[in-house]
């Protein structure tokens, strides 16, 4: 009988810095695929009412891009992967396994696009505590990196 090769972990986590970290300046986005991070800063989304920024929106903007990596990575490797997704916002994993509606019409844009890419991807969800989540620890160091970077130009 044939078993499934192990799942590969991967995390993501956002933050929006007018919401965390005490400092204002653009939303970031954070996700680790075999212990290697990457942060990006993301845009505001914009929205027919204006501009959104939030830790939510910055939480499915970085799904997003992890979900965009790992479709990159299975089409460059030319095989399906299996990947278990933590993120320590409750909202957005319990949102992605249909376990909580998505009632603001904002969020229901982001929850779209990323079930969209997780359509075509072998993933599971799984809720982690923030302390257990390596992308939140890399959003924690580099907004420290930034602060000391700021202070001593």
């Amino acid at each position: 009988m044939a078993t499934n090769p192990p799942r590969t972990a991967c995390y993501f986590d956002g933050a929006c810095p007018r919401n965390q970290f005490g400092t204002k300046g653009p939303m970031k986005a954070a996700y680790v695929v075999d212990g290697v991070g990457t942060v990006r800063d993301v845009d505001d989304l914009e929205t027919s009412t204006g501009r959104i920024r939030s830790n939510n929106v910055a939480e499915y903007q970085a799904l997003i891009l992890l979900l965009d990596h790992l479709r990159k990575r299975d089409q460059a490797l030319a095989a399906r992967g299996r990947y278990r997704i933590h993120g320590d916002s409750q909202l957005v994993v319990r949102q992605m396994v249909g376990e909580y509606r998505v009632t603001q019409l904002h969020l229901q844009m982001l929850h779209a696009k990323a079930t969209d890419l997780a359509a075509v991807l072998d993933v599971e969800f799984r809720w982690i505590p923030r302390g257990e989540n390596p992308a939140g620890r890399l959003l924690e160091t580099k907004n420290r990196r930034d602060k000391k970077a700021t202070r001593e130009n």
